[in-house]
């Protein structure tokens, strides 16, 4: 496996535990009267975008790179 390929795969994986832990968070918020984990759902959420769009541009760009 190429560096390019492990690091698309470490980039989805890294996505979806984003993406698990924030609705985890938003879930658990239910539970909780605090803000802090609304704040950390939101966030990782965010991020876990960020990473998947972070993922589509490396594809497309590492398409011209020979590794």
């Amino acid at each position: 496996m190429s560096i390019k390929g492990f690091h698309l795969i470490f980039i989805f994986i890294a996505s979806i535990f984003c993406g698990s832990f924030g609705v985890w968070a938003l879930f658990i918020n239910d539970q909780d009267e605090g803000t802090a984990m609304t704040v950390f759902g939101v966030v990782t959420l965010v991020f876990s975008l960020a990473l998947i769009v972070y993922g589509i541009y490396f594809r497309r760009k590492s398409k011209d790179i020979i590794v």
